[in-house]
């Protein structure tokens, strides 16, 4: 997947290491605070960073969005352990 060139911390950018979403978020509380920031809109926020991570190239924390993405949409049923 292609690099965006806007995105400072993306896949290829220097000495970014491993470090992830995960190392320092959990997803049950970035869906809380999604819905505190964002109100009804929250799921649409969701969905879009885990978008935004996609395109990027960032696949780790791509399924750390979608772990936040299911739970904002009813869905989360899935496990947000595993990354």
């Amino acid at each position: 997947m292609p690099n965006n060139p806007h995105d400072r911390v993306g896949i290829g950018a220097p000495n970014r290491g491993n470090l992830t979403l995960w190392d320092f978020a959990n997803p049950d509380e970035a869906a809380k605070a999604a819905v505190h920031v964002y109100g009804a809109d929250a799921t649409a926020a969701g969905a879009h960073c885990a978008l935004a991570a996609h395109f990027d190239g960032r696949e780790r924390d791509y399924r750390f969005w979608f772990a936040v993405f299911t739970k904002l949409n009813g869905t989360g049923s899935q496990s947000t352990k595993a990354h």
